[in-house]
């Protein structure tokens, strides 16, 4: 099993929809027992979940608080393969339990300075909650991964301020995925139809094939990345 929270303060980095599409693809395509713990005091995945029509088999579990998610995160663990944890933007100790229970911390952040530094302050937080574990495990690791959302489409220009944002990244050291989420309709609408990707056949949400295509090359890293991760821990 492997549990994986995404954390960003800023508001619009796209993180509940990069963790509803890793979430949906891995449960579809992948055939996976998926869980998503929505700790997002907006709820946007149990509302997706309970007022929506999509069939897809992942759990999703709200209600979270600070004195339950460790709970929660462990038994979810205990019956799921893949376990998400949608976080609050603001830091809390409910923040900082899930990172502690995590394998991975997924750090969605848009390709502007904005994001730029409302995303460095959640790394920060990562690397504070990793010295916080050393105390008691010298060896303890927490490793995170800053995904970039709604980029221009693979094969565009790329704009110079994305550039020197992943020029700033790589300088600080900054882990990140080679992969991005491209800005497409179809992502938007998951939210707005209420459906997982592959339940959206038929309605115009712009080019589904290439979201589609985005979402299997993201979500091959993410496999990846957490499976060297489960490897090195074993060893």
């Amino acid at each position: 099993m492997a549990v994986i929270s995404a954390a960003n303060p800023k508001g619009g980095a796209g993180k509940s929809t990069s963790t509803l599409i890793l979430a949906t693809y891995l449960a579809h395509e992948a055939g996976a027992s998926v869980c998503v713990i929505d700790a997002d005091p907006n709820q946007p995945i149990t509302d997706w979940r309970q007022n929506g029509r999509s069939e897809s088999t992942i759990e999703v579990l709200g209600g979270a608080r600070e004195d339950t998610i460790m709970n929660m995160i462990d038994d979810a663990a205990s019956r799921h393969q893949f376990v998400f944890v949608d976080l609050e933007g603001t830091a809390s100790l409910l923040v900082t339990r899930a990172m502690a229970f995590s394998d991975l911390v997924l750090v969605p952040m848009q390709a502007s300075a904005v994001d730029g530094r409302q995303a460095a302050r959640a790394v920060e937080a990562v690397r504070r909650e990793e010295k916080m574990m050393q105390r008691s495990n010298p060896d303890r690791r927490l490793p995170y991964k800053v995904l970039l959302t709604r980029t221009c489409a693979i094969g565009a220009p790329v704009p110079s301020s994305q550039r020197r944002l992943e020029a700033e990244l790589a300088k600080a050291g900054v882990d990140r995925f080679k992969n991005a989420f491209v800005e497409r309709q179809a992502f938007k609408a998951i939210f707005e139809e209420r459906l997982a990707l592959h339940e959206m056949e038929g309605l115009k949400v712009g080019n589904l094939e290439a979201a589609q295509q985005n979402a299997a090359i993201v979500c091959a890293e993410l496999v990846g990345i957490v499976s060297a991760l489960a490897a090195e821990t074993a060893a």
